[in-house]
């Protein structure tokens, strides 16, 4: 009989997994030897227990693809993967042990005081903040990004301290025991501690910190997932925005939520204004036209934060001015709403993106992208707050043209315009997937053996006027660039002929914008084999390389000059690959590691000049450059002994993901031979008989 109604329940169990798509608990009875479901919700479970369930059911076949990135939040994947730990715990001094009152470690000099902290802020260093227990006024000093971590004498795991750092997702350790033995033990070892709020530990001196979850399972699976989901546009219009999340959070490691810490300077006299204020019933018509958009706060903070990694890659800092401006003050644009008694008013908030075509390569047909939403907001608040709250306002501290300082993404209701399109909100979504993608799966360049240079010298000199119309021509047309033998907005913006507020009164739809300009460029097919060595000496390959490497070796702490020095060690290399004679003593197999003995030689030496600027700190360990140089050595060391590798088996034969690895192969002149969405990477200067024999085994097509 327990038999007979442990079936059964299995059975109820697996019904109700299918309907619910998810994890369920249900209550039963029995009753004259009869099953009787009492009631069915689906089950509370940690954030690491939702990671494995949902991956599971998923790999079982009982989750959609759109099911996973619903149920599964990326704020959630952001706490499993910044989950920290200490490597050196042998190297460190013990001092006390607390209560791990919120987790996380961190290392940073510490103060005794609210006057010590208010200084380190003022200075804008990182602290650890020592009290005997933190008081309601110290919850500023708390929420500043320059307080690290907490350490508290007093408290325990409920305590003041302890609600306030978990809230605001710092480590803390609290009752350590006595705060004057503490002061005297730090101040032995110059002020420098590391806590543990995992276990409750503080150590004399910085530990190294180092992530802990990049590696389980289901994080692999889910990486795998988004780049198979993003390659094959498996999305839907719930799905897409936080699919785009997710691949920020987990490929390019960003986090959101972080405060913006610039602050309004008033200038004396005039202010300078880069816009024309709209007047109030153009304010009013914009109003008119937002519309509702399902995740719509996801798509505007991340197509606006796309646009400006994209743009300002290429353009040095503080010239934002040549690709955006704020298309109204938002401050004037405040709406009030006299019926809504929790928010009474709405602000406007609008930017715009231009030569957006001159600046980004596979946004060649693209050359303005206009953003606005509105946020509801509470209008009883000071003037002080609206600016420096969740309102968004004007920037006026750059002399040559305003940026906006946006404190809130949550948009209630959005317009997008492309190329002065409206863009509607049914197919919004699509939009913003296949705007994203494309930096990944632009092919229009390969596909048509042309670069940007040859389309922008083409479109300068004017050759289009003559009478024989001959290749560059008709793909200048088919891209839009020219229409009638003249030069459209967008090919007036991609050679910077005029401004992009022109119009030349063209009318225009959302089919034109999504058949064809954002549905180009997607073709999949690649070629049977990628020989990067001559590859190099195409400028947008060049520029995507460096991107590349830039975008997974550089994202925590990002700077253009770094860009710049990876650009030149791309131009040596380039240079290097630039002779005919290398290149034939490259296929004789007489040399083979030259490129990577380049990067190796110039990484070391642009590490040598950082590390003699900053003594101070030595990060060595946590260098994106020495990360760079140690992953070049790698791939000299295992190509020492083999002479190919499987994609697949990348990650475990260098012990790093794909993505740092493979654009150091291509910058090296690796040969890529594609079959069937596999891949195998053969170092250069091998036999065309050794080639075959390894395609061969690994069932590859070969093509001469």
């Amino acid at each position: 009989m327990k038999d007979i109604f442990t079936d059964e329940l299995k059975r109820c169990g697996q019904m109700l997994e299918s309907l619910f798509h998810d994890m369920v608990d249900f209550e039963f009875t029995i009753e004259n030897e009869k099953l009787y479901i009492l009631g069915a919700r689906v089950g509370k479970r940690t954030i690491q227990a939702n990671l494995k369930i949902i991956i599971s059911m998923f790999c079982e076949g009982k989750m959609s693809v759109e099911d996973v990135f619903q149920k599964l939040p990326y704020y959630q994947i952001v706490e499993i993967l910044d989950v920290y730990s200490l490597s050196n715990l042998q190297g460190l001094e013990l001092l006390s042990r607390g209560l791990p009152a919120s987790s996380g470690v961190v290392a940073a000099k510490v103060c005794f005081s609210s006057s010590d902290a208010w200084s380190f802020i003022n200075r804008q260093e990182s602290f650890i903040f020592c009290v005997l227990e933190i008081s309601p006024e110290d919850i500023e000093i708390l929420q500043s990004k320059y307080c690290m971590g907490v350490i508290s004498a007093r408290g325990g795991m409920t305590s003041h301290a302890a609600v306030v750092c978990r809230g605001l997702r710092k480590p803390c350790v609290s009752g350590f025991g006595n705060f004057n033995d503490m002061m005297e033990l730090a101040i032995r070892h110059n002020n420098e501690l590391t806590i543990d709020g995992n276990s409750g530990s503080i150590y004399a001196g910085f530990g190294y910190i180092e992530k802990n979850n990049d590696n389980l399972e289901e994080i692999k699976i889910l990486r795998q997932l988004l780049q198979f989901v993003v390659k094959n546009s498996i999305i839907t219009e719930k799905s897409a925005p936080l699919v785009w999340r997710m691949w920020d959070v987990v490929l390019l490691n960003k986090r959101y939520g972080s405060n913006n810490s610039k602050r309004v300077v008033g200038k004396r006299g005039k202010k300078y204004i880069s816009f024309v204020q709209p007047e109030t019933k153009e304010i009013e018509k914009i109003y008119s036209i937002l519309e509702y958009v399902e995740n719509g706060n996801i798509i505007v903070e991340d197509l606006i934060g796309f646009l400006f990694d994209e743009l300002s890659a290429q353009v040095p800092l503080g010239r934002h001015y040549l690709y955006m401006r704020p298309v109204l003050d938002p401050m004037i644009a405040i709406k009030n709403n006299p019926d809504n008694v929790i928010f009474p008013c709405t602000q406007l908030t609008g930017i715009e993106f231009f030569h957006v075509n001159k600046y980004v390569d596979f946004l060649l047909d693209i050359y303005s992208i206009k953003v606005f939403f509105s946020t509801n907001l509470n209008c009883s608040a000071t003037m002080d707050e609206k600016v420096h709250g969740s309102f968004n306002c004007l920037d006026y501290t750059n002399p040559h043209g305003e940026s906006l300082i946006i404190h809130s993404y949550d948009a209630n209701k959005v317009a997008v315009y492309i190329n002065d399109v409206h863009i509607s909100s049914e197919e919004l979504p699509l939009v913003y997937h296949l705007l994203r993608r494309r930096k990944y799966y632009w092919s229009w360049y390969r596909e048509n053996n042309v670069s940007k240079r040859m389309v922008v010298d083409y479109l300068k000199g004017s050759r289009f006027n003559c009478s024989e119309k001959d290749k560059l021509y008709y793909l200048c047309e088919e891209m839009h660039l020219i229409q009638m033998d003249k030069l459209t907005l967008v090919g007036k913006s991609l050679v910077e002929e005029t401004s992009v507020e022109e119009s030349n009164g063209t009318s225009k739809n959302i089919d034109y914008i999504v058949d064809e300009v954002l549905l180009r460029g997607y073709n999949d097919n690649s070629s049977v084999c990628n020989d990067f060595s001559k590859l190099i000496h195409r400028k947008d390959f060049k520029d995507l390389i460096a991107l590349e490497i830039y975008e997974y070796y550089f994202w925590n702490d990002r700077h253009e000059f770094d860009l710049q020095l990876i650009k030149e060690i791309v131009e040596s290399i380039a240079a290097y690959f630039s002779n005919p004679e290398v290149i034939q003593q490259i296929e004789s197999g007489i040399l083979q590691n030259v490129p990577s003995a380049i990067i190796i030689s110039s990484v070391a030496a642009i590490w040598a000049k950082i590390k003699k600027i900053n003594k101070k700190h030595n990060t060595e360990g946590n260098s994106a450059w020495e990360q760079l140089k140690k992953n070049t050595q790698k791939i000299d060391e295992e190509f020492a002994n083999h002479d190919y590798v499987l994609a697949e088996e990348i990650e475990t034969v260098f012990g790093t993901s794909r993505e740092e690895i493979l654009p150091l192969l291509k910058l090296c002149g690796y040969k890529c031979y594609i079959h069937k969405n596999r891949s195998i990477w053969i170092k250069p200067g091998i036999k065309e008989e050794r080639i075959k024999d390894i395609l061969r085994t690994h069932h590859f097509k070969y093509k001469r």
